[in-house]
């Protein structure tokens, strides 16, 4: 039996990937919980230095936190940092992007959207995270940066109009990847940057003897706050191959924003909760206007088609590809359920009874009526049979839309 280097690769890279995000998002999410917990100390005349205190029972014990200033001539050791879990993150992410899209650059296009050439689409998704970063930093260290709401929103924007720009190139699921992966770069780019950087600087400061300065806690703090709200977004975006019926709709793009939106503000208001008593029902309404507003694009009708193809049944086909979740198993880029349809027309395809096909019209309607009879290698056959499901008209659209998933 062959042993498949790049599979497993695959798999110890995806395993890392995930471990390190778990680690990394439960840091924030504790350590701003810790933060909004702590009781601010009343008597600074005994303890100037103690900024506040805390008591969690966890593991049969009482841990009592303290948050302080140091002086110079009282640096604890060993004192714990925390950056790797973010860094891992990051590191595993990308190498799974150049495993698994660089390499062959075009399972990122929508290859009825574009003819960009494979290097060109890896080329644009680097430009995108090297991008946003910049666009990002630059927008709060500007005036803005002084003013939260106003920040946001530009930032939004920015979010919106990548989006929106990688959506008229990318597949659906590659696009979803792709801003989830600009949004964790600026994460990380936040902790390199901002977090460990001014953390270093009052250390240095620290050691040289010079007392403790809060205003690079100040500014390390405040972009790990930015880091803690995007935590939920950047997850669900980390697992979009789960909900291929949002990554697969004809309104992507604005699904993807809707739910960014609605998972910054439910993120918010579980912070909110110490301070404003409507936070619970709060998160339901969001919740539920974001379920009301993704449910409407999902049956809005399609666009106007503006790529010029000639053939009407590549739209029929698209919009019954999408109605009938086929991208659940066959989604574009990336798949480990079933085969994916990108680039596959026209190729030679291995089947687990050891034959070799080649994907034409006639295989392909064979494999929607009858799928068990012509398994692909190295996949189970688990896909279920649609035969009597589609009219004639039906199946040819199904399948001029799969071979225009093929470029040329």
């Amino acid at each position: 039996m062959e042993f498949n280097w790049a599979e497993w690769t695959g798999v110890l890279l995806r395993f890392a990937h995930v471990v390190a995000a778990i680690m990394w998002i439960g840091n924030s999410l504790l350590f701003t919980w810790m933060e909004l917990r702590l009781i601010a100390n009343t008597r600074k005349d005994e303890d100037p230095d103690l900024l506040g205190h805390l008591d969690m029972l966890h593991g049969g014990g009482v841990f009592h936190l303290e948050k302080r200033l140091l002086r110079p001539n009282a640096i604890p050791s060993p004192l714990h940092w925390f950056k790797w879990q973010s860094y891992t993150t990051w590191l595993t992410g990308f190498t799974l992007l150049c495993v698994l899209f660089y390499r062959d650059g075009l399972t990122l296009a929508d290859a009825t959207r574009t003819d960009l050439s494979g290097p060109a689409c890896a080329g644009l998704s680097l430009a995108g995270l090297v991008g946003g970063w910049l666009f990002y930093d630059l927008v709060w260290r500007s005036p803005l940066g002084k003013h939260p709401l106003a920040g946001g929103a530009v930032s939004l924007l920015g979010l919106a109009a990548a989006a929106w720009a990688f959506g008229e190139i990318f597949n659906g699921r590659a696009l979803y990847l792709q801003i989830g992966a600009m949004m964790a770069t600026c994460m990380t780019a936040n902790v390199f940057v901002h977090i460990m950087g001014n953390q270093h600087r009052f250390m240095r400061s620290l050691k040289s003897g010079q007392p403790h300065d809060p205003a690079y806690g100040k500014r390390a703090k405040s972009r790990s706050l930015h880091n803690h709200h995007i935590t939920f977004p950047v997850l669900f975006l980390m697992l979009s191959a789960h909900f291929p019926r949002f990554h697969a709709a004809e309104w992507r793009v604005a699904i993807l924003l809707v739910v960014v939106v609605a998972l910054v503000a439910v993120k918010w208001l579980m912070n909110a909760r110490f301070f404003f008593r409507g936070w619970l029902a709060s998160i339901f309404g969001v919740v539920l206007l974001a379920a009301v507003l993704i449910g409407l694009f999902l049956h809005l009708p399609a666009r106007a088609d503006t790529t010029g193809a000639a053939d009407p049944r590549v739209t029929q086909g698209r919009a019954l590809f999408e109605a009938n979740t086929c991208a659940t198993c066959h989604m574009q880029g990336s798949s480990q359920i079933a085969p994916s349809l990108h680039g596959i027309y026209g190729k030679a395809q291995p089947l687990a009874d050891g034959r070799t096909v080649t994907v034409d019209d006639a295989y392909l309607r064979r494999s929607i009526l009858e799928p068990q009879a012509e398994v692909a290698e190295g996949f189970a056959p688990a896909m279920p049979p649609y035969e009597g499901r589609f009219t004639d008209t039906e199946l040819d659209a199904l399948v001029a839309y799969i071979r225009s998933l093929t470029p040329g």
